[in-house]
């Protein structure tokens, strides 16, 4: 797998083990969908940070009954330079590294990206993925990419829409504490029209819908 790939679907979002994209998408739909999402942006990194989200939904990869889980952090001082000491030579393009705002970590590995918001919309941001501390490559100099994705909260905060705006993955994720139920999850999907897609997590649902299936 060449670096490119590896870095934006391995590291970016959806580890390699846990799903397959199924529909590969040029950078310019995935860019199309992230213009979608500035005509009414909505995303406060406040709202973000703390409890995990899982991934509940998907478009263009298939996970199925494999989750995923994302846990944001401001990007303090300390966690900017560590990223920094750990990246620095490797990325294609130099980021303002002090204008980092987000950490995200993804998954058990424990993949990370430090986030910049990029201006504009709010929610679009450029991200620099921690391909070092990965350990399972060792890039060359120079060569990482910077990410660019939008994300955007719905219904108050309850559910995050993230998309990549090069590759066209997509994924709608709520907290863990607060498993939605799958047909709540099925209308905020269809009111989405971002077309068909895939449940994840699929063993994990909410314990009343459960319970009100077996009746």
């Amino acid at each position: 797998m060449d670096l490119l790939k590896y870095v934006r679907v391995s590291i970016l979002i959806l580890p390699m083990v846990l799903g397959q994209v199924r529909k590969p998408q040029s950078f310019m739909v995935g860019e199309q969908y992230c213009q979608r999402l500035t005509k009414d942006p909505y995303f406060e990194p406040e709202m973000v940070i703390g409890k995990p989200w899982r991934i509940y939904y998907t478009w263009n990869i298939k996970m199925e009954d494999k989750c995923l889980d994302m846990i944001f952090k401001n990007a303090t001082a300390s966690i900017i330079n560590r990223v920094w000491n750990d990246m620095n030579e490797y990325v294609e393009t130099q980021p303002y590294w002090d204008a980092a705002t987000l950490l995200v970590t993804m998954g058990r590995a424990k993949h990370e990206m430090l986030l910049f918001a990029d201006q504009g919309a709010a929610g679009r941001f450029t991200g620099v993925p921690n391909v070092v501390r990965d350990g399972n490559i060792s890039p060359a100099r120079s060569a990482v990419p910077l990410l660019k994705f939008h994300m955007k909260l719905l219904h108050a905060g309850k559910y995050l829409l993230m998309v990549d705006c090069q590759i066209g993955v997509i994924t709608l994720s709520a907290r863990t504490r607060a498993m939605p139920y799958r047909a709540e999850i099925g209308g905020v999907v269809h009111n989405l029209s971002l077309g068909d897609g895939y449940h994840a997590c699929i063993s994990d649902r909410n314990k009343d819908e459960q319970a009100a299936e077996n009746k």
